[in-house]
């Protein structure tokens, strides 16, 4: 069956950046499955699985604005430190979550002085070029409910439920 949009698409894949780098991968969790079209997955990705069938076989290259996105600068703020409530030392590379406009998003510490911390909301793969390798494990039509909410459902517990 080809992909094709409200298609639910599974994949095993790995992820590398340009110098080879890992990612992710599906080697230690479970295949990725996802709703064709829905934008669960990068634009990029979605992108060119159209018209692919299960069990080929596929190496793929985003740049960027296909996958974690372009470096934003404006998201890169000083802050000063007596704005941070915490116990201890702030050290780069530790996370925290903050609201803007309903929004909860997380930034990254980047740099620490006794007056500021520059934070970073942009994801940490921001601006990052990746390739993809994937093989297609399976393609089936989308159920309603999966449509509906946008999610791919447990096939099982949907059985197990019409069973009962």
């Amino acid at each position: 069956m080809k992909i094709c949009n409200d298609r639910v698409v599974t994949i095993e894949y790995t992820v590398k950046d340009k110098q080879g780098n890992l990612i992710d991968s599906s080697d230690d969790s479970e295949a990725l499955s996802f709703i064709q079209g829905k934008g669960k997955v990068f634009s990029g990705l979605e992108a060119a699985l159209m018209e692919h069938n299960s069990g080929e076989q596929l190496s793929i290259s985003l740049e960027p604005d296909q996958a974690y996105g372009v470096r934003n600068e404006k998201l890169v703020k000083q802050i000063p430190r007596k704005r941070f409530n915490i116990e201890g030392d702030i050290q780069p590379g530790m996370q925290f979550k903050t609201k803007k406009k309903e929004r909860t998003m997380t930034v990254t510490v980047t740099e620490v002085t006794d007056e500021q911390v520059t934070v970073d909301a942009n994801h940490p793969l921001a601006g990052v070029s990746i390739d993809i390798d994937l093989v297609i494990i399976s393609v089936r039509e989308a159920i309603e409910a999966e449509l509906q909410s946008g999610e791919v459902q447990d096939m099982d517990e949907i059985y197990g439920k019409e069973i009962h």
